[in-house]
C-alpha cells in the first residue's frame, strides 16, 4: 500500500501539488478576462439609429421584382405614396421599421408576393433645418450650421428681429409636440443660458404694437423713428443718438417738441446737450422739429454816380445817410455842380436837394437825408464839363473851356495807365437834336508822343473820353464795359438829362 504524506500548515490548511495551484491559477485569470471584458463592453455608448425625414430620398428594391422598386422622396409632411400601401407616414420611422412595413404589405398582408425581400437605402439626406416665423427680417427655413445651433444663432441668420417684433415672448414649437415660451431678448445680452436648437424646431417671433416718433428739419436723418417693443417715450439725447445728431446749419435755440395732442414745447438744444437741463421726453406720434438758421439775408445796394471822385455801387446798411453816400463815393469832383444833387429813388420818385451849405456845414439836416436800397444819388456836372473814363489816373468829371482838346484831357486824368490800351481811345459825343450819341474810336499813341496833331480832338461839352483796358479786342467790347452801375451811354444820358 501506497502511503501519500500531506504537509499541514500551522493553521491546519492543505497545501496542494504546484501543478494543481498553477492550473487554479490560470482559470481565475481567464475568469477575471471575461468579466473585465464583459465590462467594457456594457459600457459603450449606443449609436443613435438613423430615422427618416422630409425631404430624404429613399431607393427602395424588392428582389427580383422591378415593378415593385422605385425612388421617392419624402415630402414636407413627412409622408411618401408607395404601389402596395398608398400614403403612408415614414418621417420618424428607422430603415428597419419602413422595410418590415413594406414586407408586410407586398406578402401576406398585401398579397402581392410569396415571400419579399425589401431593401431600402437613403441616396440623399436633406440639410437639417431650423424654421423662424414672424416678425424677423427673413421668415422661413433656416439651414442648421455645423455645431450646437442656438436660438439667437438661428435669429442672426434671419437678419434679426424687426421694430415690433417682441424678444421676450418667443415660442419655441419642437419636432417632438414639445413647446415653450423663451426670452431671446435676455440670451442676446447674455442674462440666461442659451436655448439649443434641434432640426425640425419652430421659433415664433410675436408682434407687437410699435410707436413712432417724428424728427424734422436740421438733423442727421428725418422721418418717422420707431420706439423700442414695448416702450411708449423716448428722451431727446437717445433720439439723436439714433437719427445721427444735428446739421451744422441747426437753430439750437429753436428747437421744439409738436405734441400729437397739439401743444408745442420749445426748448434751447445746446442747454439740453450740456446737461444743463434734463432731456425733454417725447411720446409716441410727437414730432421734433430742430429748424434750420435762416439764411443770410441777400446784400442790398445803393449807387453814387455822376460827377463824383469814385462812382460806383454800394452795400446798404441800416441808417446809411446822404453824406455817408458822398463820403463813400469820394465827395463831389471840382466839375460837380452840388445844386443840384438828384436822389431817385426804387419807386422811380426823383428828389432834388442843394447840397452846397453842408459841404459848407451850414446845415446838417441836409447831411441827415437817408438813403434806402436800390437808391441812386447822382450827382451832376456843371454845363460846360467832360467825363473821363477807363485806364487812366483819374476818372470823374472835369470842367471845359473852349482850349480843351484830347491831349489836355489825358494829362488832367493823370494820363494813359500801364494796362491802358491806348491806340484804341473811344470819344463818345452826345447829339443835340437827342439822337444816338456818335462814337469815335482814336489812335491816341502818337498824339502822346507828341505827333499826329490831327487826332487831338477838341472836347465839346458833355463828351466822354474812354481809354479801355488791353483786354478790350474791339469797340464792341470796350462800349460793353459799364460806368458805374449805369453804363457808359445810360450813365450820360442821366447825367445830362435828370
Amino acid at each position: 500500500m501506497t502511503s501519500r504524506v500531506v504537509a499541514r500548515s500551522p493553521r491546519g490548511a492543505d497545501h496542494l501539488s504546484v501543478p494543481v495551484a498553477l492550473n487554479r491559477l490560470l482559470v481565475l485569470t481567464f475568469l477575471y478576462t471575461v468579466l473585465t471584458t464583459a465590462a467594457v463592453l456594457a459600457q459603450t455608448v449606443d449609436i443613435p439609429t438613423y430615422t427618416i425625414r422630409a425631404g430624404d430620398t429613399l431607393d427602395i428594391q424588392v428582389a427580383g421584382h422591378e415593378e415593385w422598386s422605385l425612388s421617392v422622396t419624402v415630402r414636407p409632411d413627412g409622408r411618401i405614396t408607395y404601389p402596395a400601401t398608398g400614403e403612408i407616414s415614414v418621417a420618424g420611422l428607422t430603415l428597419q421599421e419602413l422595410t418590415e412595413q413594406i414586407e408586410h404589405a407586398l406578402g401576406p398582408g398585401g398579397r402581392h408576393l410569396l415571400d419579399p425581400n425589401v431593401f431600402i437605402n437613403v441616396t440623399s439626406m436633406r440639410t437639417p433645418v431650423a424654421y423662424i416665423l414672424g416678425a424677423v427680417a427673413r421668415p422661413g427655413a433656416v439651414e442648421m450650421p455645423t455645431g450646437v445651433s442656438t436660438a439667437t444663432k438661428i435669429l442672426t441668420m434671419a437678419g434679426g428681429v424687426t421694430p415690433e417684433g417682441d424678444l421676450t415672448q418667443v415660442t419655441l414649437y419642437r419636432e417632438n409636440g414639445l413647446n415653450a415660451v423663451i426670452d431671446l431678448e435676455a440670451e442676446l445680452e447674455g442674462d440666461v443660458e442659451p436655448t439649443t436648437i434641434r432640426a425640425g424646431d419652430v421659433l415664433v417671433v410675436p408682434e407687437t404694437e410699435v410707436r413712432f416718433v417724428g424728427v424734422l428739419g436740421a438733423v442727421g436723418t428725418t422721418g418717422e423713428v420707431p420706439l423700442p417693443p414695448r416702450r411708449q417715450s423716448i428722451n431727446v439725447l437717445d433720439l439723436l443718438v439714433q437719427i445721427g445728431g444735428v446739421a451744422e446749419n441747426a437753430d439750437r435755440d429753436r428747437a421744439m417738441i409738436l405734441r400729437e395732442a397739439g401743444p408745442i414745447d420749445t426748448f434751447e438744444l445746446d442747454r439740453v446737450l450740456n446737461r444743463e437741463i434734463d432731456p425733454p421726453i417725447l411720446r409716441g406720434g410727437d414730432v421734433l422739429w430742430i429748424p434750420p438758421e435762416p439764411p443770410e439775408p441777400e446784400p442790398e445796394y445803393f449807387a453814387v454816380t455822376g460827377a463824383v471822385e469814385s462812382a460806383g455801387r454800394f452795400e446798404h446798411r441800416e441808417g446809411i445817410t446822404l453824406a455817408d453816400a458822398l463820403a463813400l463815393a469820394g465827395q463831389p469832383s471840382e466839375a460837380a455842380n452840388p445844386r443840384e444833387v438828384t436822389i431817385i429813388r426804387a419807386d422811380g420818385e426823383k428828389e432834388t436837394i442843394d447840397i452846397l451849405p453842408m459841404l459848407h456845414g451850414q446845415d446838417t439836416e441836409i447831411a441827415r437825408t437817408p438813403i434806402e436800397a436800390d437808391d441812386i444819388v447822382l450827382v451832376p456836372a456843371r454845363d460846360k464839363s467832360y467825363v473821363m473814363l477807363g485806364a487812366v489816373g483819374q476818372t470823374g468829371f472835369f470842367p471845359w473851356d473852349e482850349e480843351t482838346r484830347l491831349a489836355d484831357a489825358l494829362a488832367k486824368a493823370g494820363g494813359p495807365s500801364r494796362d491802358a490800351a491806348i491806340q484804341r481811345v473811344v470819344l463818345v459825343r452826345r447829339s443835340e437834336n437827342g439822337g444816338s450819341p456818335t462814337v469815335l474810336q482814336l489812335d491816341a499813341r502818337k498824339l502822346l508822343q507828341g505827333e499826329n496833331e490831327a487826332a487831338n480832338w477838341k472836347l465839346q461839352p458833355g463828351d466822354t473820353v474812354y481809354v479801355p483796358r488791353r483786354e478790350a479786342t474791339g469797340i464792341r467790347d470796350t462800349l460793353s464795359e459799364p460806368l458805374a452801375v449805369l453804363g457808359i451811354i445810360g450813365a450820360l444820358e442821366r447825367v445830362f438829362n435828370w
